[in-house]
């Protein structure tokens, strides 16, 4: 055989050997990062079954499902977040706060991390750094409830007795949202504690026209109204909060 056929054909060989070796690399790599999507989203659903169990309380079924997700992925951004909030509500702080740490750096524009995060600091006493976090939530363009952050900020004022400041986080959660009820009715026991009764009746007021009663508004309730010299309406409403802690 010629030698010029030989060496096509040993060409051909190594071409095809080539191919057959880029297509299974190919297929090999397409499949790790089949398994690798199918791993995250895994991690996404542990993650969010996990939130739900923590929100209906359920801390035991909330830890599998969370721990089971930073398990499949380590570098969610929401079981970190979710598991870190866990932690708070069993009183590891330490934890709390790496687990908080590591969402931030992964996902660090997501406002509602950001708020959760500050609630977090509020409650260990580091009112100015917690104050920051409400900022930084409140300025991301994503952030459609930015209310709920300037009221946890002027919670937070509170603790730390700064009330000129605190009102006016509350207000500004009142310009975003006028029937917030949280700020209104921070507002109406804000005014109440400095002795303006008259306008603390006013906020408790607007409260009540689109929030349900609760015992701590049915509680002030009763209390502006006895320093307004309304007892009926202060019996009234003490009688309501009582019915309200029967059920």
């Amino acid at each position: 055989m010629p030698q010029k056929i030989i060496t096509k054909k040993i060409n051909n060989l190594i071409l095809k050997i080539f191919i057959l070796t880029l297509s299974i690399s190919l297929l090999s790599a397409c499949s790790s990062q089949v398994k690798q999507a199918n791993i995250k989203n895994a991690a996404e659903f542990n993650a969010q079954l996990g939130a739900r169990y923590l929100q209906a309380g359920r801390l035991k079924l909330a830890n599998e499902k969370l721990s089971k997700a930073l398990e499949q992925n380590p570098n969610s951004s929401e079981a970190n977040h979710y598991f870190a909030i866990l932690q708070q509500r069993i009183g590891d702080n330490k934890a709390a706060t790496k687990y908080f740490k590591k969402a931030i750096s992964i996902d660090h524009d997501n406002p509602r991390l950001l708020n959760n995060y500050g609630t977090f600091l509020c409650q260990l006493g580091k009112y100015d750094k917690a104050v920051e976090q409400f900022n930084l939530a409140v300025k991301s363009p994503y952030y459609q409830t930015p209310e709920f952050a300037y009221t946890n900020a002027g919670i937070c004022l509170l603790k730390n007795n700064d009330s000129v400041q605190a009102e006016s986080y509350f207000r500004k959660a009142l310009e975003k949202n006028t029937n917030f009820g949280s700020a209104l009715f921070q507002m109406a026991k804000l005014n109440y504690h400095q002795g303006n009764f008259a306008k603390a009746q006013a906020f408790l007021l607007r409260y009540n026209e689109k929030n349900p009663d609760s015992e701590e508004t049915l509680s002030l309730c009763s209390a502006i109204n006895t320093r307004l010299g309304d007892i009926d309406k202060a019996n009234a409403c003490s009688e309501k909060r009582l019915r309200l802690l029967s059920k």
